[in-house]
């Protein structure tokens, strides 16, 4: 892969002139990695993890909205190509208000949001805390309840490796933390090279999607720290019903990651819910498709 060399760095408030790529300073001194492209309304991608960057949807595929609409695509504080957080602040409110602080500092008044996977989780509480900044949200593979996507993935995980006695049981006991069951079934899957078939329909894409986030550039500091922070793990589904904005939500038919059934919890008052063919990273195995679910939502912007 082409590494690209970043060399504009912006202060909050700034004007974006020649470059599409560029950071920007928080009010907390975070330098946040963006790069928009496209033309259009504007549209910012909050990428999953949790801990990733939006690199992985840059390059998998997520550009194919560029057509439509400017993407700006941002890494979170401590995340691929941006600054960790000198003060240790990886919170949920610091995290959301540097989606904030990012909007101003491009001179948008509002733009649409579109999350994917984790970033339901961010995107939910974006929407909550700062009204009138967004416009409509596209949930592109989103949890809403961590939890809930945990069981899913232990479920298909059992199904996929036909575990039984012990390793069944300890899977399903509640007198083990959800999170850490959730943990050990991964495990599972990566000592049976089997991890691609929750998240991806074919093994190659699996390849792929490793390779590109384990580039050397690219940071992961918050995702070491975010298990330190409960309100990543609470449940945000009753909160849905707050926000009073159009969501698009789509589906795979097999995001075993998410857990293909994970719209119905949801609870937006003006919601749309369209299931694509396939897994949780729709944008890389079945582009076309997610396209046309997604570009006339885009485009009534």
């Amino acid at each position: 892969m082409r590494l690209l060399f970043f060399v504009c760095a912006l202060l909050l408030g700034s004007s974006v002139f020649a470059s599409d790529s560029l950071y920007i300073t928080t009010s907390d001194s975070v330098k946040i990695f963006v790069r928009i492209a496209g033309k259009g309304k504007p549209v910012l991608f909050i990428h999953g993890g949790p801990g990733s960057s939006a690199y992985y949807f840059e390059q998998e595929g997520g550009s194919v909205f560029e057509k439509d609409v400017q993407m700006i695509y941002m890494d979170q504080r401590g995340c691929g190509r941006s600054s960790f957080a000198s003060n240790g602040d990886y919170s949920l409110n610091r995290v959301i208000k540097d989606f904030d602080e990012v909007r101003k500092a491009l001179g948008y008044s509002s733009w649409t949001i579109m999350p994917h996977s984790f970033g339901g989780i961010l995107a939910t509480n974006y929407a909550l805390q700062y009204p009138g900044t967004i416009n409509k949200m596209v949930f592109l593979n989103c949890t809403v309840d961590i939890n809930n996507s945990a069981k899913s993935g232990i479920a298909k995980t059992i199904e996929i490796l036909d575990l039984k006695g012990s390793e069944k049981d300890y899977l399903l006991s509640d007198t083990v933390p959800l999170i850490q069951r959730w943990g050990n079934a991964f495990w599972h899957l990566r000592n049976r090279d089997m991890v691609y078939k929750v998240m991806f329909d074919k093994k190659e894409s699996y390849k792929l999607d490793s390779a590109l986030i384990n580039q050397p550039f690219l940071k992961y500091e918050f995702n070491q720290r975010v298990w330190n922070y409960p309100e990543y793990f609470t449940s945000y589904a009753d909160q849905t019903s707050k926000i009073n904005i159009p969501v698009l939500v789509i589906s795979g038919t097999r995001d075993y990651t998410i857990g293909a059934e994970h719209p119905s919890i949801m609870k937006f008052p003006d919601m749309r819910v369209r299931y694509v063919e396939g897994g949780h990273a729709l944008y890389l195995e079945n582009n076309k498709e997610l396209y046309k679910a997604i570009s006339p939502f885009l485009k009534r912007i």
